[in-house]
This record gives C-alpha cells, structure tokens and sequence, in this order.
C-alpha cells in the first residue's frame, strides 16, 4: 500500500486506545495487529466474499506473527533477554548483592548517607530495573528506619533510579528492545544502513532529558536533605523490634568479604567486557582508519559496525555463566536454589518479550511496503506541524500513553518503530546513507523522548508495574508512594520540556539543556525544599 490512507492508522491507533481503555497491553497489540491484518487482507484482488476475506485475514495474521518471531535478529534478541534475565535470577537468589549491600550500609553514619547509598546502589544496579527496586527496596527498609527516613522517601528513591538508568545504561535488559524497535523504525522509513543501530543508540543517550534528570533530583535532594509537597509530611517509619526487614545473610558460610563481592560485582563487569569485546572483534573495519580521523571518531565507527545483537547475547551468557561459578564460590544458597533463581529470572522476561513479539508483528503491518503508517502521518503533520515540535510531542504523548497503560514497556512497543520512521520523513532525510543519523539532533531528541516520556509516564502512573514494585519493596502503602513521587516527576518532567526537548530542537547542545535543568532543579528544590534533621522531621 504506497498509497497510504487514513486507514494505515488504525492498527497503532485501535492498540494505543484499547491500551488506555482496558490497561491490558497483550490484548491491545494483538487487536491492533489483527486490524492491520484485515486492512492488508482487504486491498487484495482475490480477497472477495466474506469468508475469503476471513481466511485471508488470519493467515496474514499468522503469517506476520511467524515472520516476527522467526527473524534472526528477534531471536537474538530474545535470547540475550532470557540470559540475562536468568543472570539476575542468579544475582539474586545466589545472595551475593544482598549480601554486599548489607555489609556496605553496616558503614553509614548519618541520614544525609544513608541516602546517598540507596541512590549510588541504585546506580550500580543498572542490568534490571525490576531487580534494582525488588533488591535495593528489600535491602534498606531496616536502614531507611534506622536514620529516620521515611518509607515514602525510600520508595522515591528506589522508583526513580530503577528504571531511569536501566534505560540509559549500555547494557542492560531494556537496551536489546530499544535497539529493535529503533531497526524496525529504520526499516518502516526504508532507510539504507540498518546495521549502525548501536551507535545510534549511544548517541541518543544525552537527549534522554526525564531519566538523566530525574537521577539528578534524587542524587540533589539526597545531598541537600530538602523535601517539598507531600514528601515533606511523611514520618518515618517505627523501628523495627526485630530484624525481619533485613537479608538473611548469615545463613551460609559466606563470611569473607572480598568473595562476596567478587561474586556480585564480577559478573556484571564481565558482561559489560564482553559485549564490548564482541563489539570490537565484529566492528573492527578490515581497512586502516585514515590518519584524519579521530579517536572519538574511531571508536564510533568501530562501535557502529559491530554486530550488537551477537553482542549481547555473547555478554549475557558469559554474565549467566560467572554468575553461578560465583554463586557456587560463595556458597550462600545450594546450587538448587540457585538455578530455581536463574529459572524464575528467565521467567520474569516472559511477558515483556510476549510485548516484543506482538510489537515487531505490529510494526511490519504498518512498515512502508505494507500500511505506510509513517508516510501518511507524515504527509498530514508536515502541513500542519514544524518538524521542530517533533520531540516535544513525542515526549507528552509516550507519557499520557504510560500514565494510562501503566507500562513504558507497551509505550515503547506501540510508539517507537512509527515516531521514528515519522522523525525521518518529517525532517525530509534522504535514504542515500549521506546523513548520519546518530549526529541529527531531532532525530536523536524525537527518539530519545519515546522512552524518557515512557518512564515519566510510569513514575506518574498509580497502574505502573514498577510503581507497585517500588511500593511493596519499600514497604510503603501503595498511594502514599504515588502521591509523595508525583510532585517530583511532574518537576522534572515540566523542566525536560523547557530547557530540553524544546531547546535541542532549535539547535541547542543536549549538554547544555542537561546543564540548564540540573541548575533548575537544584534552584527548586533550594528555594521550595525544606530541610529535614536527623530524625527526619522538617527542621
């Protein structure tokens, strides 16, 4: 269909509406497809009578499910999801990060500390957003209490680290999904060069305005011990009379230190190193770099050229594999026990790769040689918007999808293959691979903005996975935690739009705006945050 209509959008429009209505993402996506489907099954010459149409609707159906998931690529990428998965699950259930984490918050002395820990351990947890807040929630309950920090404080902590920078960190079980949705996007626009996706991706990092600032306001009103809104009136929690809140890490032999952390943090280094690795052998160019070409230059090119879905998967097993050899060293769980964790890991990644599946079948139904759902969005909006507001009005709208459904997950499946093939034909790029994607600032701000308006949809959202997540680990009541973070995101969020998305489209640097938001922020809270004493009452 060249010729695209108005009706190339009802696929994405029938998921994002069925998506807010009912909050069940499988069942939208799966809806949306089968519209594309029997939109694709109409315009075929044979396809008249009811029951030919029918038949010629459910095989397109199946035909476009199978060719989803059988893509070589896909499989890559869910396999890297499920080894990396099961490496959490071993993390976890191995005991070795609980344990490091207890014997690092033995060390604090004070509140203002105790807050800076939780957030730095947020950071370092950067493979899982959902291991990050079921981890560092259930870690620091006790010592949350025992410097009078509130549950409700905690919880913010723990949400806004999460997923923020599992979605900025260059691995972890969110980067194999952006990557292809990213390729799918390319593929919808007919673009050339689909192979430097990884590259594109790092480059999109700084215009990831919401999750980069939203790590700043936790890290500053850790530092400064100010509060506002409803933040401000919570009390801590009583102390506990016994250590129920605490990790159980004495019921093994692991009492020496180094090989506990060894066992937690060796893993996740060596994943890192062999993705990297992987990179450099596959992106290694056969030709000597010309002696004009930069170092940063280089390293891009080599980084570019990489195969980065085999990257990941070779990093994922090599993390699954010196997770258990830890686990094993250590011995604080029996093996059994170990490898039910790797299981039930694998397990977690499940329902977000059934999001996967149902979001590449979406996204061929309307890719230019089939629905040409970007070319017609495209046609409409470039009479009607400047390509410049592009950013901005994908950042509101992945947020309102978010705060809906619930799910940065679903927000990035329906979303991010169509903005940006749109981000391509609005800004009028030419498919002869002259213009370099990863150096076109819309481009990377309109991509950039799917997710950062996805997770501020979600820190929003009482219907958020990782919102009841955080909640529950810290143990704070549900709503008190969605209405003590709120007044935080909406901050962050309105400060992305003024000094980042909006900016950067006019020709701003992204560092610049990530320089003019932090200073915001920090003026905010100075001027609005009061400040807490010791025992966590406003001072």
């Amino acid at each position: 269909m060249a010729d695209a209509s108005w009706l190339s959008l009802l696929p994405p429009v029938v998921a994002i509406v069925l998506a807010i209505a009912t909050g069940r993402v499988y069942i939208s996506l799966t809806l949306g497809v089968l519209s594309g489907a029997a939109l694709l099954a109409t315009g075929q010459p044979d396809s008249t009578g009811t029951l030919v149409w029918v038949l010629a609707t459910i095989e397109i159906f199946v035909r476009s499910l199978w060719q989803s998931v059988t893509d070589f690529y896909h499989l890559q990428v869910l396999a890297f999801s499920l080894l990396l998965g099961a490496m959490v699950g071993v993390l976890e259930s191995g005991g070795a990060i609980p344990a490091l984490l207890q014997r690092i918050a033995q060390r604090v002395r004070s509140r203002r500390g105790a807050q800076l820990l939780i957030s730095c351990s947020g950071l370092a947890i950067f493979f899982d957003d959902y291991a990050n807040t079921l981890m560092i929630g259930g870690a620091f309950r006790s010592t949350a209490d025992r410097y009078r920090i509130s549950r409700a404080r905690l919880a913010y902590l723990v949400d806004s680290t999460a997923a923020p920078v599992a979605g900025l960190a260059l691995v972890s079980t969110w980067v194999a999904t952006e990557i292809s949705y990213l390729q799918e996007g390319l593929q919808q626009s007919g673009w050339p060069d689909t192979d430097r996706t990884f590259e594109i991706f790092v480059a999109s990092v700084p215009y990831r305005f919401y999750p980069i600032l939203a790590i700043v306001m936790v890290m500053w009103t850790s530092i400064s011990g100010r509060e506002y809104g409803p933040m401000a009136s919570q009390r801590p929690h009583r102390l506990p009379e016994t250590p129920d809140d605490e990790f159980d890490v004495g019921c093994s032999g692991a009492t020496n230190g180094l090989m506990v952390l060894l066992a937690a943090v060796l893993p996740v280094v060596l994943c890192v190193a062999a993705v990297l690795a992987t990179l450099i052998q596959t992106g290694w160019p056969q030709e000597p770099f010309p002696s004009s070409m930069s170092g940063l230059q280089r390293v891009g090119t080599i980084i570019g050229g990489g195969d980065s879905y085999l990257a990941l998967v070779v990093g994922g097993g090599v993390g699954l594999v010196s997770a258990w050899i830890g686990a094993a060293v250590i011995k604080m769980w029996p093996l059994r026990r170990v490898g039910q964790g790797a299981l039930v890991g694998a397990g977690q990644m499940l329902p977000a790769m059934l999001v996967l599946w149902l979001a590449w079948a979406l996204s061929g139904m309307t890719s230019t040689d089939q629905l040409n759902t970007s070319g017609y969005l495209s046609s409409m909006l470039s009479d009607t918007m400047d390509v410049r507001w592009l950013p901005t009005v994908t950042f509101l709208l992945a947020g309102v999808v978010a705060f809906s459904t619930g799910t940065s997950w679903g927000t990035m499946a329906i979303l991010t293959p169509i903005v940006v093939a749109l981000a391509i034909r609005m800004s009028g790029l030419a498919n002869d691979g002259d213009v370099d994607l990863a150096e076109h600032p819309i481009f990377l701000a309109t991509f950039g903005s799917v997710l950062a308006g996805a997770i501020f949809g979600d820190h929003c959202s009482p219907i958020s996975d990782t919102t009841v997540l955080s909640s529950r680990a810290s143990g704070c009541d549900h709503m008190v935690h969605v209405r003590t973070q709120m007044p935080y995101a909406i901050t962050v969020g309105v400060v992305c739009v003024l000094v980042g998305t909006l900016p950067v489209a006019v020709g701003w640097s992204p560092w610049i705006c990530l320089s003019a938001g932090a200073c915001l922020l920090i003026g905010w809270v100075r001027w609005l945050g009061r400040p807490m004493d010791q025992d966590g009452v406003v001072d």
